[in-house]
Order: structure tokens, then sequence, then C-alpha cells
């Protein structure tokens, strides 16, 4: 695999010494079609990974020793997700919420906007009002580790949602993480532009540079091309949430310097807006496919629709909802945090037809597989 650096700042000058430094080793890339590879070449193993991903799943495992829930009646855990404007993350905090409610606890949302400043305003309300613990999502810890660490003090336990570890910040008997799948689903889209490529893809991949977690988790995409398709080209396209209005013009000039290129990934499907708008000033724009991870509602209208978005990977926000809380009560009483069954699905244009696209459907978690875990994750929760 052949990798090209670039980046939002200087982009004219970097677009032309890119041209001329790889003009001689870039890779042709016809663009493929849906599920290119050949299941009997030498893509077989990644063709099959891509089809066991974009199946639901027929289970999901929940642990089995119980979690003495004493304690919670009455109480309040605020749940502050980067931003509340996120569709998924609204699901997550409904579904803890739910669980929550099974021991008469509630759960106060206060968005992080994503502002560190108003984040950190939400944990010290949170300390303010006694809450019984405090739920971050997509929120790494150096981002509000005054305000953490002033809620750790003050004997309210963390829960850290969506992201890896922080080294500096190690878990103890005050502080938790629940990393998800994100890495799994970035490789897993990774995986379907080597298959659809036949392996010989020329890739822009979106790396979202906004915190530690985003670029190990555009890091594994690139590592995994880069292991599974040796005749692959990767096309690093740097961006951040905090630089959103400049997204349309590095994928242009990425895209204008990289004229082989006919994949875009974008690292969070919540860049796929802006991509587009980068993508369609391209004169390749009808050949370039999109890709994305943290797919919504929105995202897998777009496959419905058979527009430029032809694979986005989800997380089952809905089981990781109630796993968080078992994760929680957990923490709280002392006892060592399993690993979660957490899953997720790849979908393309051909499996989301039959799909419940709708609110509701993307709330249930029906889109990953069965929903009866709640029931068994409340069993688990016991008094005394």
């Amino acid at each position: 695999m052949r990798t090209r650096r670039y980046g939002s700042t200087g982009a004219a000058a970097l677009a032309v010494a890119l041209l001329a430094a790889c003009s001689s080793g870039t890779t042709d890339a016809s663009g493929g079609s849906d599920g290119g590879a050949s299941a009997d070449g030498p893509l077989a193993e990644v063709v099959a990974d891509v089809d066991a991903a974009a199946q639901a799943r027929d289970t999901f495992a929940v642990p089995s020793e119980p979690v003495d829930v004493s304690g919670w009646e009455g109480r309040t855990v605020y749940y502050v997700p980067i931003t509340a404007q996120i569709s998924v993350f609204q699901v997550y905090g409904e579904k803890i919420g739910e669980a929550l409610e099974t021991v008469g606890a509630d759960l106060q949302i206060c968005d992080g906007g994503s502002n560190p400043s108003q984040i950190s305003g939400c944990i010290d309300q949170a300390v303010g009002a006694s809450a019984a613990a405090i739920i971050t999502d997509n929120v790494p810890y150096g981002m509000a580790a005054n305000a953490l660490d002033g809620a750790r003090s003050a004997g309210i336990p963390v829960l850290i949602a969506n992201q890896l570890p922080d080294p500096a910040h190690p878990a103890d008997e005050s502080l938790a993480y629940v990393e998800g799948p994100a890495t799994e689903m970035i490789t897993s889209v990774a995986d379907w532009v080597v298959a659809d490529s036949d392996g010989e893809a020329t890739v822009v991949l979106q790396k979202v540079t906004d915190n530690p977690s985003t670029i190990a988790w555009a890091e594994a995409a690139e590592q995994r091309i880069d292991e599974r398709c040796p005749d692959c080209t990767v096309v690093v396209n740097e961006v951040s949430a905090s630089n959103f209005p400049l997204i349309p013009s590095s994928t242009s000039s990425a895209l204008l310097a990289n004229p082989d290129a006919r994949y875009v990934l974008a690292e969070f499907e919540h860049f796929v807006q802006p991509t587009l708008g980068g993508i369609q000033q391209s004169p390749n724009a009808a050949d370039i496919k999109i890709v994305a991870s943290a797919a919504t509602l929105s995202g897998l209208q777009m496959l419905a629709d058979g527009a430029q978005l032809h694979a986005d990977a989800g997380q089952n926000f809905a089981f990781q909802g109630w796993a968080t809380a078992d994760a929680l009560f957990r923490l709280v009483a002392g006892q060592e945090i399993p690993e979660y069954d957490y899953s997720f699905r790849l979908f393309t244009q051909d499996n989301v037809a039959d799909l419940d696209l709708s609110d509701e459907g993307q709330a249930s978690g029906s889109w990953y597989g069965p929903t009866d875990y709640a029931d068994e994750f409340a069993a688990l929760w016991v008094e005394g």
C-alpha cells in the first residue's frame, strides 16, 4: 500500500508537490462495483469479512454475574454527550435512561455543545446537583480534565463512553471506560473498499484529528488497508470538527491532486455532507464512492436512495445503552467491569431495503438483531 499525506493548510502548493512526487507510483483504480472482488480470488478473506459484517446478529451475549443495585432509587445520573444534536447520541441517552428507570434512577442529559467550556459546565452542574454518577460520551478526558478531576474528588464516579482509555487517566475505582466498536466499524468499512475495488483502490481517508481516539481510529483504517491491500493507495486528508467549513475545499484539493481516487472514506457519517461538497467540485465526482462509519438514520436513508454513499458502519447504541448502565452499576458496586458484546453492522445499498428506516426503527436497535437483551440485563440487577 502507498500512503500520501495531505492537509487542509497550504492545499494548492501541496497538491502540486504531491502530483509531482507520486505520479509515477499512483494506482489507476477503476472504482469497481459493489461486491467487486471474487469470493474465490486472493481477496476471499476480505470478501468473507465484509459479508459477515453486513449480517444482523442472531444473539447478543449479556454478563452472567449479578450486581447489587441497592441505593439507586431516587438518584440521578448525568449524561454529557459531546453534542446532543446527533440522533445516535439521543438513542444512546434514551436507552441508558430506560435502563436506569428499572432501578428507580433518573437520567439528566446535558448537551456538551461540542465545546470544552460547555462540557465542563455540565460536569460542574452534576457535581452541584450531587449526581450519583456522570457518563460522558465521545468526550476525551483531557477535554474536561479539571472538571472530571473535581467530580471524582467529590466522590462522583465517572464513566467515559466511546473513547479509547487515556493512559494519563487510567481506570480505577472512580473511573471506567466503555469503548464501543469504533475500531471494528471503521476497519470493516476499509475492508469494503478493498473488496469493492478488487484490491486496487485509491482512497481519500478523511482523518479526524480532534482527539487521540479519532486519530487512532483513522490510523486503524489505514493500517487495515496496508495489511490487506498492497496495491491500494491511501491519501490522508486531515480534517477537524473545529474547521468544518474547510472540509469541502480540502477534500476537493485532495481529489484534484489524486485524480485516480475513486473512494472517499469519511471517518464519521457526520462528515459526509461537507465531504460531498468537496466531491462535487471534482471532475470525477460521478465516479467517486463515499463510505463512512458511525451510521445514523440519515445515512441509511442515503444508502436506500442509491446516492453516493455506498457503505456505512453503524453501532448498536440500543444494546450499548443497557450495557453502559450495567457497567455503571458495577463501577459503583466495586465490581470488575466485564467485556461487553458491543456490536456493529456494515450497512450497504444491498442490505437496507428490509430495515425499518424510521426514528422508531433506529431507536429500537432492530437494525442489528434481536432486542430481548433488556430483560436479561434487568434480571442481573438485584438488591442486597
